[in-house]
């Protein structure tokens, strides 16, 4: 049989089960926040991109309209 230094209580066998658990939630909740920085990283670059996009659509609109324009009040 195993001696008596090798055995643990309940209590103690818990509370080490309780710790094991502690570790595996604070890497999970580490995870969690780098997925979460990362995926925040991410849309911050897709907005980057979309605003630039969405600045050179407005800018040649502005420009067809002024072609339109010099258009409609150049020709005779």
């Amino acid at each position: 049989m195993a001696d008596d230094n090798s055995r643990m209580t309940r209590h103690q066998y818990h509370h080490q089960d309780s710790d094991d658990d502690a570790e595996t939630t604070t890497g999970g909740s580490t995870r969690q926040a780098y997925a979460a920085e990362n995926n925040r990283t991410l849309e911050e670059a897709k907005t980057k991109r979309l605003g630039r996009k969405l600045n050179w659509v407005i800018l040649g609109l502005v420009l067809a309209i002024i072609i339109v324009f010099l258009i409609l009040f150049l020709t005779p």
